[in-house]
Order: C-alpha cells, then sequence, then structure tokens
C-alpha cells in the first residue's frame, strides 16, 4: 500500500488499484475494487444523456475517475459536491485535477454557482437534475455527510419547485389534457361558500391517529377537507370527508390514494387539472377541479381558480382559505417524523413498512418545544404552509394546528383540541356543496363535452398548421445552406423562413408557447455545444434544423395528444346516448386502464341496461377494478419498505451524539429496540454508548461497548464494531487503562493499517520502545509517503540517540517535499548531537 496524509487521514492503495482516503470509505472497496461496486451500483443511473448529476461525495475522487473513465454521455454533466476538508486533500492528487470540463467538484458553498454556469434550469425544465450518493455519502463514515446530503436536497427541492411553476412539466399538461373530459366544473363554484365556518384539513402525519377520536365526536361542526392518500385510514373508522383532494400526476399517486374511489357516495373530489386520470376517470362521485382546463388561451379557461402547491396539503389549505372558512384547523400536518419515527399515519404504506429511522436529515421545533426530524420536502412544503397562513390572516381566516408533535410553522398557531371553539353546522356539509353545484344530466355533461371537443378540434387544425409550416421552414433552411437542390444562398428561402416565423409568434402565439414548452428538450440543444467558438455556416444551418424539427416533433407530439383527447371525448358522449356502442366504450376504458369507468357508467346512468352480450366484458371491468383497490402490494410500498431501511442510522446517530443530543439519541435507541435487524441491536447498544458518554456514566458506557464486541460474529457489522472499538480507545485514554487502551488500539490494528501508527504512538508512551518502531516501520513498509508518520518516527529516533535513523527519515522526507523547513531546522538539530 501507498500512502500520504491530510486531516482525514491517509490515502490507502489496496491490491485492485484504488486509492483511497480510509476515513472517507474504509474498507468499502477492498474485496472487490471500486469498478465492479460502482458497475454495480451506478452503471443503470449515472450515464443518461443531457443530465445534470448532482452528487454527494467522490468516494475518495474514485467515482469522478470511473465516470470518466467509462466515458460521458452526451450533453450530461457532473457536479461531485465535497466536504471541504476531504476536497482539500482530493486537489493535492495531480490525477483529478482538471479531470474533464464537465466533471466538476466543488463544495457546498459553491455548486450553486457551478449550477449556474452550466445552465442548470434547462435540465429542471427537461427532467434531467439527478440527485446522487457516493458510497462514502450513503456509508456516512464521516458524519459530515449526512448534513450535506440534507442540505443539498433542501436546496434542490426548492429549485425544482419553483423552476417548474415557471414552465411547467410536460406530464402536467398530458394528464391536463386527458382529464379534460372530467374536468367540467372549477373549484372556483365554492368560493366563499363557507365564510365564517370552521374546517379542517387532514394531512397524512402520524399525529393524525391522535385527534380522529375527536373529529369523530366533533363531526357537525366541522367541514371536513382531507387528502387523498388517507383514504384508507379514512374507511378503517368510517369517516367520510366532505372533500377529498388529489393533485400528483404521477401513476404512484393512484397505488397511494385509490382506496379514495370508494368515498364517492358522500364526498366530493377537488382535484388539480393535472391530477393522474386513473383516479379522476374511475371516480363516480361529483368532482371539481383546479386550474385551467386546457394549456392554451381558450374561453374553456375563463372562471377557474389556482391552488398552489407543492403539496397537495398546500392545494387544500389554499382551497379552504378561498372557501371563506374563518378557521381552519389542520390534523395530521406535522411535515416532520413523530418520536418513534414514522412519517405517515396508520393505514398508510409508510407505516405499514416501519418507522424511517435513516431518513430525517433535518432537525425542526415542533408545537410542543421538541425538536423533531424532517426530510427537505416536508421542510420546504412547512415553509410554503407558513407563507400561506401569514397571508391568510390578513382575510381574517387563522389557521391553527391541533398536535403539539407537528412541526412549528410560521403565521400557523397551536391550539389543544379542547381549547378550539366550535359551532353546530346548520346543515351537512357535503349537502351544501351539491346544491351549489350546477346541475349532472346527461344533457350538461354532454353540452360540455361538445363544447370541450370543439376546441379540442381547433386544436387538432392549429397544430397541424404549425407542423406543416415548420416542416416548410425546414426545408427552406436546407435550400438556403445548400443542403437540397442548387439555389443555394437564394434570399427568397431566407424570406420564408422569416414570414414562416412570423406567422408562428403571431398568428399562433399561445400554442406556439405551449409547442415550445412540451418540445423543450429538443429546443434546448440548440444551447449545446462549445459556446466559446467561431460560428460558421454549417452551425448557422444546424441550429436552423434544429429548431424547425423541434417545432415539427413537438407539434406532431401535441396532435397526437389531442387527437386523444378528442377520441375520448367521442367516447364520453357515446356514454351518454341512450344505447351506446359497448363494444367502443369497453376499448375506451380499456385503452386507458379505468376498468371502473364500467362502474362510473352505471351510476350515472341508473335507468339505462346492458346488451346481454356485454354483461361479462361488463363484469370483467368490474372484478378487474376490485382487484386493484384490493391489492397491497405496489410500487409505492416497496419504495417506502426501501426507505425504512437502516443504512443511514449510524451517520444519524453520530451526528445527534456530536451536538450533544440525549433526548433524541434514546428516542432513536427506543425505535431500534422493536426492530428485528441485526443492525439494529448492534446500533442500540452503540447509541446506548453514546448516551451513557454524554450523561458521563463512563462505566455504563463501557459495559454497552463492550457487550457490542461480544455479539456473534454473524450479528456484527464492522463498521459499527470499528466506531465502538474508537469510543472505547478514547475512554481508555481517558481512564489512564492503559491495558484496555493497548488491547483496543491493537484490535483497530487489525481493521486497518491507518490505525497502526496510532498503536505504535500508544505502546512508545507504556516504553515499549522497540515494538513501537517495529510498528512504524511496518507501517511506512506500506505507506512509504506519510511524512507526518515519518517525522514522528524520526523524532523518536532522535529520543533515543539512533541519529542515523533519525536522519534518514528526515532525508526520506526531503526527498518528497524539499521545501520542508521544520524537517530541515529537525536536520540541523542533530548535528549539534
Amino acid at each position: 500500500m501507498h500512502v500520504s496524509t491530510s486531516s482525514v487521514g491517509p490515502f490507502l492503495v489496496n491490491s485492485f488499484g484504488d486509492r483511497y482516503l480510509y476515513d472517507v470509505n474504509g474498507a468499502v472497496f477492498d474485496k472487490v475494487g471500486s469498478d465492479v461496486l460502482f458497475g454495480k451500483h451506478f452503471s443503470e443511473t449515472l450515464f443518461k444523456e443531457n443530465t445534470l448529476y448532482i452528487i454527494i461525495g467522490s468516494d475518495s475522487g474514485l467515482l469522478p475517475k470511473y465516470v470518466f473513465k467509462k466515458g460521458l454521455p452526451e450533453g450530461s454533466y457532473y457536479i461531485f459536491i465535497e466536504i471541504p476538508t476531504v476536497l482539500s486533500q482530493l486537489e493535492t492528487v495531480p490525477s483529478l485535477l482538471g479531470l474533464h470540463e464537465k466533471i466538476i467538484m466543488t463544495t457546498a458553498d459553491k455548486w450553486l454557482g457551478c449550477a449556474e454556469e452550466i445552465g442548470y434550469k434547462n435540465f429542471v425544465y427537461l427532467g434531467n437534475l439527478q440527485f446522487s450518493s457516493s458510497f462514502a455519502a450513503m456509508d456516512g463514515r464521516l458524519s459530515e455527510y449526512f448534513e450535506l446530503s440534507a442540505q443539498i436536497q433542501e436546496e434542490l427541492e426548492k429549485i425544482r419547485w419553483s423552476t417548474n411553476a415557471e414552465l411547467g412539466a410536460e406530464i402536467f399538461n398530458l394528464r391536463q389534457l386527458e382529464n379534460i373530459s372530467e374536468n367540467r366544473i372549477s373549484a372556483s363554484q365554492l368560493k366563499g361558500l363557507f365564510c365564517g365556518k370552521t374546517a379542517i384539513v387532514l394531512g397524512g402525519g402520524p399525529s393524525l391517529d391522535d385527534i380522529l377520536p375527536w373529529i369523530i365526536e366533533h363531526r357537525d361542526c366541522l367541514i371536513v377537507i382531507a387528502v387523498s392518500r388517507i383514504a384508507r385510514r379514512l374507511l378503517e373508522i368510517n369517516l367520510s370527508p366532505d372533500i377529498i383532494v388529489s393533485v400528483d400526476p404521477n401513476q404512484i399517486s393512484f397505488d397511494v390514494s385509490k382506496e379514495m374511489l370508494k368515498l364517492w357516495k358522500n364526498t366530493i373530489f377537488i382535484n388539480q387539472y393535472h391530477v393522474v386520470s386513473t383516479l379522476l376517470g374511475q371516480w363516480c362521485g361529483r368532482s371539481l377541479f383546479f386550474g385551467a382546463r386546457v394549456p392554451w388561451d381558450s374561453p374553456l379557461n375563463e372562471n377557474i381558480m389556482e391552488a398552489p402547491g407543492p403539496t397537495v396539503t398546500n392545494s387544500a389549505i389554499d382551497l379552504s382559505v378561498k372557501m371563506g372558512f374563518s378557521q381552519i384547523l389542520l390534523a395530521g400536518v406535522d411535515l416532520c417524523h413523530s418520536r418513534d419515527g414514522y412519517t405517515h399515519a396508520l393505514g398508510s404504506n409508510e407505516r405499514q413498512a416501519g418507522p424511517q429511522l435513516g431518513q430525517g436529515r433535518l432537525w425542526i421545533e415542533t408545537n410542543g418545544g421538541r425538536l423533531a426530524e424532517t426530510t427537505p420536502d416536508f421542510h420546504f412544503a412547512a415553509v410554503q404552509i407558513g407563507a400561506q397562513s401569514t397571508a391568510a390572516k390578513q382575510n381574517d381566516c387563522q389557521i391553527i394546528n391541533l398536535s403539539e408533535n407537528s412541526a412549528k410553522m410560521e403565521g400557523v398557531d397551536y391550539c389543544q383540541i379542547n381549547d378550539v371553539t366550535l359551532e353546530t353546522l346548520p346543515r351537512n356539509g357535503f349537502d351544501t356543496i351539491i346544491e351549489n353545484l350546477p346541475e349532472d344530466t346527461t344533457e350538461t355533461r354532454s353540452e360540455y363535452f361538445r363544447e370541450a371537443l370543439d376546441e379540442i378540434v381547433r386544436s387538432q387544425n392549429t397544430f397541424r398548421e404549425i407542423k406543416r409550416l415548420s416542416s416548410e421552414a425546414l426545408k427552406a433552411n436546407a435550400m438556403f445552406f445548400g443542403k437540397l437542390g442548387k439555389d443555394k444562398g437564394n434570399r427568397r428561402y431566407r424570406i420564408k423562413m422569416d414570414r414562416i416565423e412570423k406567422k408562428l409568434k403571431n398568428s399562433f402565439s399561445g400554442f406556439s408557447l405551449l409547442v415550445k414548452r412540451v418540445g423543450i428538450r429538443d429546443f434546448l440543444k440548440m444551447t449545446q455545444g462549445d459556446q466559446g467558438r467561431t460560428w460558421d455556416e454549417e452551425d448557422a444551418e444546424k441550429l436552423g434544423r434544429i429548431y424547425y424539427e423541434a417545432y415539427r416533433n413537438s407539434a406532431d407530439r401535441l396532435l397526437t395528444i389531442v387527437d386523444s383527447a378528442a377520441i375520448r371525448l367521442k367516447s364520453r358522449l357515446e356514454e351518454e346516448v341512450t344505447q351506446p356502442d359497448f363494444a367502443r366504450l369497453i376499448q375506451q376504458w380499456k385503452q386507458d386502464k379505468q376498468p371502473g369507468r364500467a362502474i362510473v357508467w352505471r351510476v350515472s346512468h341508473p335507468q339505462s341496461c346492458i346488451p346481454e352480450q356485454f354483461l361479462p366484458q361488463i363484469q370483467e371491468l368490474t372484478d378487474e377494478f376490485e382487484e386493484v383497490l384490493a391489492s397491497k402490494e405496489t410500487a409505492h410500498l416497496q419504495r417506502a419498505r426501501d426507505y425504512s431501511q437502516l443504512g443511514q442510522v449510524r451517520g444519524k446517530m453520530q451526528v445527534m451524539y456530536r451536538q450533544g443530543q440525549s433526548e433524541n439519541i434514546g428516542h432513536l435507541i427506543e425505535n431500534l429496540k422493536v426492530q428485528d435487524e441485526d443492525d439494529a441491536v448492534a446500533l442500540a447498544l452503540l447509541g446506548s454508548g453514546y448516551l451513557a458518554e454524554l450523561t458521563e456514566n463512563v462505566d455504563e458506557a463501557f459495559s454497552f461497548y463492550q457487550q457490542l464486541i461480544d455479539l456473534p460474529n454473524e450479528r456484527r457489522n464492522i463498521q459499527i464494531l470499528e466506531e465502538t472499538l474508537k469510543r472505547l480507545l478514547s475512554l481508555s485514554l481517558k481512564n489512564h487503562d492503559s491495558e484496555n487502551a493497548r488491547i483496543v488500539a491493537e484490535c483497530l490494528a487489525g481493521i486497518s493499517v491507518t490505525y497502526l501508527p496510532h498503536y505504535a504512538e500508544l505502546l512508545w508512551l507504556l516504553g515499549e520502545q522497540r515494538t513501537s518502531l517495529d510498528l512504524y516501520a511496518d507501517y511506512l513498509e506500506e505507506v512509504p509517503d506519510d511524512h507526518v508518520v515519518m517525522i514522528k518516527l524520526g523524532k523518536h529516533y532522535a529520543e533515543i540517540g539512533v541519529p542515523d535513523g533519525a536522519r534518514l527519515m528526515f532525508e526520506a522526507v526531503l526527498q518528497q517535499d524539499s521545501s520542508n523547513v521544520s524537517v530541515k531546522k529537525l536536520l540541523a538539530e542533530l548535528e549539534t548531537i
């Protein structure tokens, strides 16, 4: 092994040639080598084109080298964010300097500036800003990585939300057009409907379970507004909310919220225009929507109501304010972990998967005054709710959180449930809402479907024309630059392109903006490449070609989407006729993956009959729908299980220990004690040792650490064991227990060569000079360029009167570092002996 040292320990080189910092990576690469581990873990995720990767840690510089060696994907950039002390050491490695202009190594205070130079917003628009963690950050030998990861993830959360809010994401537009047939009635119908009344917004946090009995007791005083993800829990206790809200466009939202489809009889569904269509299309009851019906200027978008995010809870609160409530209570809006490590209430996949003991990265004060763990997305949502609540107060609306275990948020008051003032509502909230909605009949639905279809047909014609014009411009661009024909440079082609561009901007302005938004991936290709070089004729032709190809392809993609919307609207019209074409309807429902649409049709047309030949197919759809609702093994549940792993608990516990958080360590220990995994047992013992140290109970700390060491080999985690031995060494030295310190130091030296100098120095202090010198020699045989150890060994030789040995060490240092003034002074002192 070869070595040089720094404040984060020496560089080692393993048998696979990996040069790494032991304090950063430990022995993670010693069994199979870094290339094998990187290939297994990152080969599928770290090499996508046109992607900006934000990576916490660099695995001692090995991960950037691996990326460089594998070859950078076209248009991709890598920003590795390191701990300053680690980066300082890595900057001494020549092979890491200037590795590639698209591979950047920086620190937390500088990464955003680097990202701005790259144009990070383009990657956010594309959905191609990816966060990842090195093995060092995942393992957390240095607990600073744990805090660094939390900081960067929160910053990325803000960036993604604010950037997407500026432009909008493509999936929002796709869902918007998928949902046009169901987005019939705007939530603006509810403005001011409940002035002076009290609403309660139910989120999915663990405190919800404490408040549900009180809600049931006072149901006749409250308008209940629930987020869709808690539907399973509400069904368990037979509580139907007046309103249920959902906003997420992703299919995983259906997995989380599908039980809400059973609540339709006594609940209004209020959805963002871009909600996942499998929820909205299979809802049997009345529904209202936030936002616009179509993503362009249209009469269909008149008299609408917006409800900002980023989360469904933010939207539910905004809705409540606009409905006129003077008092809005929050239950289950915790936005932090419970004491026992849970993030969600009973009935949720997250609760079923177990406590997320390793996921909390930030700390936030609760209404009860304790510090609770939270995640970057929760923290960001809490800040947004604070802003909403402050604005609501200006409209004489008070927002009150009912749980002492919820995050404390600016503008949100805390009140115990027994102190809340309530008045009985004159009538049921659901009935009040229904009475104020437009009539829902075959005639009203058909009228809307025809109006929406007319608008979609208009968009079809427009996108066809945009596609035709961009194809003409593409041909003119090729003719002008001589790629087609022999009329190169003819100004009439330039004039034609200018005329087409003017028409695209003026005649189709709203649609052209949508075309650019949906086709932003292609349009952004214009910004790629070396911006500093001089452009020639080939570049100009390519630029024009990329531009008009992007226009054409995006218009074609939108044409496909609106064609699908038109077919769906025609299917909805078919649903309303007296004797519909069931073969056509069934085909559409299957294509949309909405078997529950068969039930929606039956509910909306109770007097209609299904021809006998179609009854088996309708029953098949109904059975499929019931199976989907009953299924528990979903992708979301598996993700929740992944989040409940213990991988980062040790790093989090070390942060708590360093910050003296005795109470939080105590809670973490209790949560670990109920886990079945072997690592949970070891971590609980380690945490108990930390806690004993913080309370200055040294004997108890020794006892816990000894229990951990005594665990059977099959239940040991080498990294937890190493941390335990380091704590034992520290305590032994404090207690002047030299014999125990000697045994522990020897064990550590057996784990890694990096501990040999510590063991050797301890033996020197204990008077075992010959053994100490032998150990120093053994170490330098494996790590011959560790200047610190060489100087220390030279001093020891001088102490025992072996000047030749001292001179040998000092001269060896000067051969590698000729400007070392301290060593020159030590050599001069030798001459005077």
